[in-house]
């Protein structure tokens, strides 16, 4: 037992005294992995997890070249001439002119009323009315642009006629001559556009823009001299009204087209509605009367804001030549009437205009 005791204790001695590498062979460890192409050296604390480049790997390195990006090209070029938005039957893209010349009829309805105050007489009425006018010639210049592919047009016109009439009117003291004088100036800037969805063979053409207008006309009436010495003394009364102002304007026209012919049956209609000012003067001149032969006269000046509706429309037949497209030319019937021009709502003065008469238009594209 004591032998036994013995060698245990020699065996414990060595093993404490023996070097460490003999007591285990070293188990052989595995190869760490293969770094991935583009990423750190670092330990990878997350096996089995998909570790993407980084890109770049520093902000101070320049990033990879990206594949250059191109955009589709547009369905087509615009504003070029495109055969579908600009057939044939409608006037070609360009610049044109228009001249139109109006043969018209007017008529004022003049209803202008005001007292006036002789010195050393009592205040008179004075409304004269208005002689019939003559007929007169109406031009229009139209100059524009008309865009391809469809984009409509953009132009600018004036308008214009002057005309004067006479005829007699119930005076104080009997018949007197009267004359009558009637000017009117519209200029307008419209754009345009045609519109080819309507049913087949009809073609339409709305426009809007911005109208200004003048508009004056005055009535004078005379008495001789000698019947009015022997009566009230009035020899001369007189009365105008000059109007001026702009505003917006719209307007539609349709056309029944027949290619084979170049003909077209079209109406138009156009409406407006003008702000501006209105200026009204009324006078009185009277024989020499008294002692000293002496002259007297007064007049009375009123102005006011107004507002004057505009409605204009025609009918007519037009006309593209075969052999000539750029050009086309149209005969019809215009009427036009304006609302309010001789209106003062401060007093009881009214007056209204209106024209009418034949109408002949070319037109021609260059």
């Amino acid at each position: 037992m004591a032998s036994l005791f013995r060698l245990l204790v020699v065996l414990a001695v060595w093993g404490a005294l023996a070097p460490c590498g003999s007591a285990q062979a070293q188990t052989p460890t595995a190869a760490p992995p293969a770094a991935i192409p583009g990423t750190s050296a670092e330990p990878d604390i997350l096996p089995g997890f998909p570790r993407p480049p980084d890109a770049p790997r520093s902000l101070l390195q320049a990033p990879p070249a990206a594949a250059a990006y191109f955009c589709d090209a547009l369905p087509g070029p615009y504003f070029e001439r495109d055969p579908r938005l600009d057939p044939p039957p409608l006037p070609p893209p360009g610049w044109f002119a228009d001249l139109d010349i109006g043969i018209v009829a007017a008529h004022v309805k003049n209803r202008l009323t005001e007292l006036v105050t002789l010195p050393g007489r009592t205040p008179d009425t004075v409304h004269i009315g208005s002689a019939e006018l003559n007929w007169a010639a109406s031009p229009r210049f139209e100059v524009g642009r008309r865009l391809p592919s469809g984009f409509g047009e953009f132009s600018i016109a004036y308008r214009f006629f002057s005309t004067e009439g006479s005829g007699l009117s119930p005076a104080p003291d009997g018949l007197a001559a009267l004359k009558s004088r009637l000017d009117v100036n519209v200029g307008d800037l419209d754009y345009s556009s045609r519109e080819l969805s309507l049913l087949p063979h009809w073609g339409m053409k709305w426009r809007f823009g911005i109208r200004a207008v003048g508009a004056f006309f005055d009535s004078r009436s005379a008495e001789p001299v000698a019947v009015a010495t022997a009566g009230s003394g009035v020899f001369e009364r007189q009365t105008s009204n000059n109007f001026w102002g702009f505003g917006p304007h719209m307007g539609l026209e349709l056309a029944r087209r027949w290619e084979e012919s170049g003909l077209a049956f079209v109406g138009r209609v156009d409406g407006a509605t003008i702000l501006g000012r209105l200026e009204q003067h009324f006078f009185e001149e009277t024989t020499p009367i008294g002692p000293t032969g002496e002259v007297l006269a007064a007049g009375t000046n009123d102005r006011a804001s107004q507002d004057v509706p505009m409605l204009t429309w025609s009918l007519g037949l037009s006309w593209q030549p075969p052999g000539w497209p750029d050009a086309q030319l149209f005969f019809g019937y215009e009427y036009e009437y304006w609302w309010n021009v001789g209106r003062n709502s401060n007093t009881t003065a009214r007056g209204e205009l209106s024209d009418q008469g034949i109408l002949l238009r070319a037109e021609f594209n260059f």
